[in-house]
């Protein structure tokens, strides 16, 4: 026998009395009602029938413990409603239902003798349990990051932060407007993002970087992914095994704020980029199907509204193996940057004329479909280091070692049409010359 109290909404309860003895039942709403008995002392509640159809019953006639809830090993998860997710619109009190979530905790605690794990959402982008997710302030030091100069004389980084600017907020509800940069890889996309982030924080006067989610595009990912799902969890110092909510990348830097990185956008399938059409475009929401929290006596998809200070950034890459083409719908809520190799950077970065020559005249025959792997800023740093460990022709062998087998001739007759072996044996004596004559100085 239950007290209409402890009957939790979306808990499902079996009936112990009546000619309905040992249905299954699903509680809707446990506040009860007089039922228009003569004296007014009968009051029922609201459930469901196992076909889903709405009646009401008295709760003296259901058991007291949830349906399911007796495994002596698990425990079940109270989502609480986040303020934040409640729209103007909507008249739904959130305070009430974290008091009411609170309450359900007791009473399952007090029923199933276990312990309950509430989620305590996070909504700053400060707080100290998403520093994981927060790249390094070295990153962005001097002499560490080569800034690339814009088309307008504008560094790379003061560039891509007005898209913070109130300006841009203005168009935009409030929040940073969406980029996709566009660029071969190794060319210092992902970089790029993590100095925005300890930037964009210093602009903000805020005391560590912004919190960078990063989505890796693949034709795996999944709903669970982006929204998150319920699995299990044992707890390090008791061995206790719980249900507990994961939330998903998306799922998190929408209540959080931060940069949400979808880093080769492209690979992911279009069933996965339209879910973010609404959080990408001016709705800044999404519904989350995968998540069931507790709204005003009932259970429902948790809806999700964007931090003010999210900030969704985008790579892709045009042409290569295992890319799709991108969405028109998808890519039209983002500002497109195209991202290339920058010279000027690469001169800052690699010391050796030999090597960028090389790397401008295989670029060159990728240009004209001659090749198809792309040759980055990073692959010509480390064949810098290997030309200086290993010598010439090594470091060269393990660079032709990168190409598809179909491509290997060719880039072996780009090394000896521009003699690129006699070149970086002379830098070397070059720079033995040069290390005799500091010696002596010295």
């Amino acid at each position: 026998m239950a007290l209409a109290a402890s009957l939790l909404p979306g808990f499902q309860y079996e009936i112990i009395g009546g000619p309905l003895e040992g249905e299954v039942v699903t509680i809707v709403d446990n506040t009860p009602f007089p039922d228009g008995d003569p004296d007014g002392r009968q009051r029922k509640i609201t459930c469901l029938d196992p076909e889903g159809r709405e009646f009401y019953m008295l709760p003296r006639l259901l058991g007291s413990q949830p349906v399911g809830l007796h495994q002596p090993q698990v425990a079940p998860v109270i989502q609480v409603v986040s303020p934040q997710a409640e729209s103007v619109e909507n008249d739904a009190q959130p305070l009430g239902d974290i008091l009411q979530a609170q309450r359900q905790q007791e009473v399952l605690q007090a029923v199933t003798g276990k312990a309950i794990i509430v989620a305590t959402p996070i909504t700053d982008p400060m707080d100290s349990r998403l520093d994981h997710f927060r790249p390094s302030k070295a990153k962005a030091k001097e002499g560490r990051y080569f800034n690339r100069e814009m088309q307008n004389g504008m560094t790379d980084v003061d560039f891509m932060l007005t898209f913070t600017s109130d300006e841009y907020r203005g168009e935009n509800e409030g929040r940073p407007a969406n980029v996709m940069l566009k660029g071969d890889t190794q060319s210092g996309k992902t970089l790029l993002v993590e100095v925005l982030a300890v930037k964009w924080a210093e602009k903000l006067g805020l005391p560590k970087p912004m919190p960078v989610f990063t989505l890796s595009g693949s034709s795996g990912v999944t709903d669970f992914d982006l929204f998150g799902q319920t699995t299990t969890f044992t707890h390090p110092d008791n061995g206790v095994e719980s249900l507990v909510w994961l939330p998903g990348l998306v799922e998190l830097a929408a209540q959080v704020g931060g940069i949400l990185y979808l880093d080769e956008v492209n690979a992911m399938g279009e069933r996965v980029t339209s879910s973010l059409h609404p959080l990408a475009d001016s709705r800044h929401m999404f519904i989350n199907r995968n998540k069931a929290v507790l709204r005003n006596g009932t259970i429902m998809p948790d809806v999700v509204s964007a931090h003010m200070d999210l900030w969704i950034i985008g790579t892709y890459n045009e042409g290569y193996r295992g890319m799709g083409e991108m969405n028109e719908a998808f890519i039209n809520r983002f500002r497109t940057i195209t991202w290339g190799y920058d010279s000027a950077v690469e001169l800052k970065l690699i010391h050796s004329a030999a090597v960028r020559l090389l790397g401008d005249a295989l670029r060159t025959s990728r240009a004209k479909n001659a090749l198809r792997t792309p040759i980055g800023t990073a692959a010509l740093q480390k064949l810098e280091r290997d030309i200086t460990t290993f010598g010439p022709v090594l470091a060269l062998d393990i660079l032709t070692g990168m190409f598809k087998a179909n491509e290997r001739e060719i880039v072996q007759s780009i090394i000896e049409d521009r003699s690129i072996i006699v070149l970086l044996n002379e830098e070397q004596r070059q720079a033995r010359i040069e290390d005799r004559q500091r010696g002596v100085a010295q």
